[in-house]
């Protein structure tokens, strides 16, 4: 460009400091990512998340910058790719109604984001929200791999533990009914 004043040494010196700060930060991510993945599937039989649609989530321009500093979607990647290597089961679930339904009763309870607590109305049961979305998101998981739901604790594992593979299942990937994308499967 004609007449153009060329960008002084300095400016290019931090631009490229930044660029390794941006670069170490990334890394860590997928560090942090890599590890945790790999713990939480060598640690369990069954992993069950929300398939979240992250991409729809970043609009919100206050949440935006918080989420894909998370590393949800890397996260979830290495999930299954563990899930894959190790032969464990890894399940995504959709994330319809999960903070909504009770865990206990099964009753719809609409509520905003910033109410913490679940209070059912029908069953009377008051719990973290929290908990009462982990709960559903174990049941709908639970119910794609044809696993039946003990609220009780583990007692059921006596009668399928003689039986391995009983279900056909090394390791899925799999949203709500969507069978097509189960790799594992025989």
């Amino acid at each position: 460009m004609k007449g153009a004043k060329p960008q002084s040494n300095n400016y290019h010196k931090a631009r490229k400091r930044l660029g390794r700060i941006h670069l170490k930060v990334q890394r860590q991510r997928k560090d942090w990512a890599i590890k945790q993945a790999r713990n939480v599937v060598m640690s369990s039989d069954v992993v069950v998340y929300e398939n979240l649609q992250i991409a729809n989530m970043v609009k919100n321009h206050h949440l935006a910058k918080s989420i894909s500093d998370a590393g949800w979607y890397q996260y979830t990647q290495w999930l299954d790719y563990y899930g894959k290597i190790l032969d464990k089961v890894v399940v995504a679930v959709s994330p319809n109604y999960t903070s909504q339904d009770c865990s206990n009763c099964g009753h719809r309870v609409q509520k905003s984001l910033s109410t913490r607590t679940h209070s059912c109305p029908s069953c009377k049961v008051e719990i973290c929200r929290d908990t009462n979305a982990a709960l559903n998101i174990l049941h709908k998981g639970l119910n794609i791999l044809g696993i039946e739901w003990n609220k009780n604790g583990t007692s059921g594992q006596e009668e399928s533990a003689e039986q391995s593979g009983k279900h056909g299942e090394k390791t899925t990937a799999v949203v709500d009914k969507q069978f097509d994308s189960i790799s594992g499967l025989r």
